[in-house]
C-alpha cells in the first residue's frame, strides 16, 4: 500500500476521530511522519547559510556574557534573541560546542550579490535550531486544526488543514534551508486569534505583543481585533472594560519585553532593523529607493484597509457572523500587507487564513497552488549554495565541487544569472498567488462596478 493509500484509508478509518484524543488519530499520525522525515532529512542535507551564521553570532555574544545589542550582530526586537539565549543554553547541556567555522575554500559565495558567507556553521548547531522550528509547525498545525474544528464542526476538513500546512513544501524549507523563525509569529497569532474568540482578552493582548515584537505584520491586525472586541461586548456594557484590560495586556507586556533594554539604555538598538531597513530603501539607489517607497505605500495600504474592515466588524450586531468577517479580515489585511512582495517566510502568515478561507470557499485552492509552488521556489533558489555546510563537515560531497556548481549557476545567460531567473520566477508566481486571494475575495465586486460605470456610460451615449 503506497503512502496516498494510507493516507485514504487512515482518513475513512474510524479511529480517525477518536472521541479521547480526537487530533492523535491515524491520519495526523501519518502526516506528522512524513513532515518530520521531510524536515529532518531536507534540515541535515541543505542549509542557507547566511541568516543561520547571524544565530551563531548572537549565540556567541551570549556565551561571552554580553547583552543582546552590546555587540554588532543581532538587529531584531528582543524575543528572538531571548528565544535564542535559551537555544545557547539547550546546546550547552547537549554538548554543542562548535557553532562554525571559517571556510577558506567557500570565499567565492562572498563575492555573490545577494546573502551568502563563507562562515559556515556546523550541522548540529543548524539542526538544533531547525528542531525547535519542527516543533512549531506542528503546534500551528495544532492551531489551524483546532479553529477549523472548532469554525466547521467537521474534523475531515480539520485533518486537511493540518495536512496542508505540515506538509506546505515552503513551510517545510522556511524553517529547515533559510532557517528562519516566522513559523514562532505565526503560531503566537494564532494564539491571539482564539483567545480572542474565546473572551480571553488579557491573553490575547499579551500574545498579540509578543507576535508582533517577533515579526512586525500581526501588529496590523490591532484594528481587527479592537473591532471584534466591541462588537461581541457591545450588548452587556462591558466593551470598554474588556478594551483596557487589551491595552493594559499589551503595554505591560513590551514594558517586561523591553526592561532589560531599557535598564542597559539599548533601546533604540531594539529597532535597528526597523530604521535600517526603511533608510536603506528610501536613502540609496533610485531602484532601492522606489522599492522603499512602494513598501511603505503597501503598509499604509494595508493600515487603511485594516481600519476599514474593523469599522465593519464593529457595526455588526449578528453574532453567527463574526468569525466570518473576523477570519475575512484577516486574510484580506494580510493579502494587501504583502501587496510589496514579500520575502518568502513572511508568507508564512498568509497560509493559515488562505486555508481557513478555502475550508468555505474551494476556489481559494487556486492562490493556495500558486504560493506553494512559488514560494517554494523562491526558497530554494539559493541552489548549489546551500550545500556548503554539508561540503564542510562530511565527506558526503567536496567543497571544490560545490564551488563548481556555484560558479556554473552563477554564469550570465542575457544579463542574468539562473539564481536570479529562477528566483524572479518564484517571486511571479508567488505574488500572482497573493493578487488571487485578493481576486477571488473582491473580483465579483469589481466586475460588477465596471459593468455599472459601462452601463451608465452606455445610457448617457444614447
Amino acid at each position: 500500500m503506497n503512502l496516498f493509500s494510507k493516507f485514504r484509508y487512515a482518513l475513512k478509518d474510524k479511529d480517525w476521530s477518536s472521541a479521547t484524543v480526537p487530533f492523535l488519530c491515524k491520519a495526523i499520525l501519518l502526516i506528522i511522519i512524513i513532515g518530520v522525515a521531510a524536515r529532518l532529512i531536507i534540515g541535515f542535507f541543505v542549509t542557507f547559510v547566511f541568516d543561520i551564521y547571524h544565530w551563531g553570532v548572537v549565540i556567541q555574544n551570549i556565551n561571552s556574557g554580553n547583552g543582546l545589542y552590546e555587540m554588532t550582530g543581532y538587529f531584531y526586537t528582543p524575543p528572538w534573541g531571548y528565544l535564542l539565549g535559551l537555544e545557547a543554553f539547550l546546546q550547552d547541556i547537549f554538548g554543542i560546542a562548535n557553532i562554525g567555522e571559517r571556510a577558506t575554500d567557500a570565499f567565492l559565495l562572498e563575492n555573490i550579490d545577494g546573502f551568502f558567507t563563507s562562515t559556515i556553521t556546523t550541522i548540529a548547531f543548524a539542526m538544533s535550531i531547525k528542531l525547535l522550528f519542527l516543533v512549531c509547525d506542528i503546534v500551528v498545525g495544532y492551531l489551524i486544526f483546532w479553529i477549523i474544528r472548532d469554525l466547521t464542526k467537521d474534523k475531515r476538513k480539520a485533518i486537511l488543514g493540518f495536512a496542508l500546512w505540515f506538509l506546505c513544501p515552503f513551510v517545510i524549507t522556511v524553517g529547515s534551508i533559510i532557517v528562519q523563525f516566522d513559523t514562532i509569529s505565526v503560531m503566537i497569532t494564532l494564539l491571539a486569534v482564539i483567545m480572542l474568540r474565546k473572551d480571553r482578552y488579557i491573553e490575547s493582548g499579551v500574545l498579540l505583543c509578543l507576535a508582533t515584537l517577533l515579526k512586525l505584520f500581526p501588529g496590523f491586525f490591532i484594528f481587527l481585533f479592537i473591532a471584534h472586541i466591541i462588537s461581541k461586548n457591545r450588548e452587556d456594557g462591558t466593551a470598554n472594560k474588556k478594551l483596557i484590560m487589551f491595552f493594559v495586556s499589551i503595554v505591560v507586556t513590551a514594558f517586561i519585553i523591553f526592561l532589560p533594554q531599557l535598564l542597559d539604555g539599548t533601546l533604540p538598538s531594539a529597532f535597528s532593523f526597523i530604521t535600517s531597513r526603511v533608510s536603506e530603501g528610501v536613502g540609496t539607489s533610485t531602484i532601492a529607493s522606489i522599492g522603499g517607497y512602494v513598501a511603505i505605500c503597501a503598509y499604509v495600504a494595508a493600515m487603511i484597509v485594516s481600519v476599514l474592515l474593523a469599522l465593519r466588524i464593529k457595526d455588526n450586531r449578528d453574532k453567527e457572523r463574526s468569525d466570518a468577517m473576523l477570519f475575512d479580515a484577516l486574510l484580506v489585511t494580510t493579502a494587501v500587507l504583502f501587496l510589496y512582495p514579500p520575502l518568502p517566510q513572511y508568507v508564512l502568515l498568509l497560509l493559515p487564513f488562505v486555508i481557513f478561507a478555502m475550508m468555505r470557499d474551494v476556489r481559494y485552492k487556486i492562490p493556495l497552488i500558486l504560493l506553494m509552488v512559488g514560494t517554494t521556489i523562491v526558497t530554494v533558489a539559493g541552489g548549489p549554495m546551500n550545500l556548503a555546510a554539508i561540503a564542510s563537515f562530511t565527506d558526503i560531497i567536496d567543497m571544490n565541487s560545490v564551488m563548481d556548481m556555484v560558479r556554473a549557476v552563477n554564469s550570465m545567460f542575457l544579463g542574468f544569472t539562473a539564481i536570479q531567473i529562477f528566483g524572479f520566477a518564484g517571486y511571479a508566481i508567488q505574488y500572482a498567488g497573493i493578487l488571487c486571494v485578493l481576486w477571488i475575495r473582491f473580483g465579483e465586486r469589481i466586475k460588477a462596478t465596471v459593468r455599472k460605470i459601462t452601463h451608465k456610460e452606455n445610457t448617457v451615449q444614447q
